[in-house]
Formats: C-alpha cells, sequence, structure tokens
C-alpha cells in the first residue's frame, strides 16, 4: 500500500512537471508571435525651440497579429540614442488591444531630454553623418503564457546636408 502511494504521488509530480512543457509546445502550435516594426519617429513640439524644457517626440510602431484571435500589447519599452548620446529611455505601460489578423499602430509618447538633444545636434553637426538607434521591446499579452516581450529596433544614420536637400534646400 505504501508503495503504491508513493508510486501515485511521483506519477502526479511527473504529470505536473511535464504540463508546462506540453503547454508551451501547445502555445507554440496556437500562438504566432506579432510583428513590431518602427516606422516612424515624429517630433510633438520643435526641437529647434524647447532650449529649455523636454522635446516631445511619438514613436509610431506597427503592431501586425497573425493569430486569428486579438491580443493585448500591455506597454513599450525604448531607448534613444543619436551618436554617442542617450536622448531618452524609458517604459510606458498603456494597454492597446490588436485585432485578429490585423495590424495596429501603436503611437508612443516620449520625453527626449532637451541637453541631451543639443549634444547630438552637435555632434551631427561637427562629423556630417552619425548613427542613431531607436530601440525597445513590446510587450504582448499571450494565452496560458503571459506577456511575451517582442523586442524592435530601427538604425541608420543622420545626414543633415542630405536632410536640407530633400526639404528643397540646395547644397552642392
Amino acid at each position: 500500500m505504501r508503495i503504491v502511494k508513493r508510486l501515485l504521488l511521483l506519477l502526479a509530480f511527473a504529470a505536473l512537471c511535464q504540463a508546462p512543457v506540453a503547454c508551451r509546445a501547445l502555445l507554440k502550435e496556437v500562438f504566432e508571435t506579432p510583428k513590431v516594426r518602427l516606422v516612424n519617429v515624429g517630433f510633438a513640439s520643435n526641437p529647434f525651440t524647447a532650449h529649455k524644457g523636454p522635446i516631445e517626440a511619438v514613436l509610431h510602431l506597427q503592431v501586425t497579429n497573425p493569430n486569428s484571435y486579438g491580443v493585448t500589447v500591455s506597454g513599450v519599452r525604448y531607448a534613444a540614442t543619436i551618436g554617442t548620446v542617450m536622448l531618452a529611455e524609458g517604459e510606458r505601460n498603456e494597454e492597446t488591444r490588436i485585432g485578429p489578423s490585423g495590424e495596429t499602430m501603436v503611437n508612443v509618447p516620449v520625453t527626449l531630454r532637451s541637453e541631451a538633444f543639443s549634444a547630438a545636434l552637435r555632434q551631427v553637426m561637427e562629423a556630417r553623418t552619425i548613427p542613431y538607434e531607436f530601440c525597445g521591446s513590446v510587450g504582448v499579452v499571450a494565452p496560458v503564457v503571459g506577456t511575451v516581450r517582442i523586442p524592435f529596433s530601427k538604425t541608420g544614420t543622420i545626414d543633415p546636408i542630405d536632410i536640407l536637400r530633400r526639404k528643397g534646400f540646395g547644397f552642392n
């Protein structure tokens, strides 16, 4: 009798240990990770006139849900760097619902430090071109496992002469 009890207890424990593994395998079959793409960074305030106060920007993220059911974005973590200057980093916890098999734009307000923006602008003017990176992750609430973090990143270079050329100012 005592051996049977131990055997049943061992089997129950083994079954409990296997359940999360089985659930994760099932989740991979049922849940496809949404895609996140940084589409644009816009300014809500003019960065050239906000000398003393913070500069308001907006990250425009496109979240694509490939699943046949809706998911919820629970929050966004972000960081912005130009050259060697960290302009902003933080987290915004605001829920957004993404419909089934659909795309939704998630706009994340970001406050840039004006002194860091000025330092980055000086680097741009001195170097002619300078690298930038906007990166972070989006928290998506998934069935069974909870929140899944999905990274995003956009990198490139800033060339002020090229930007002015595209705006119609002539430089040779």
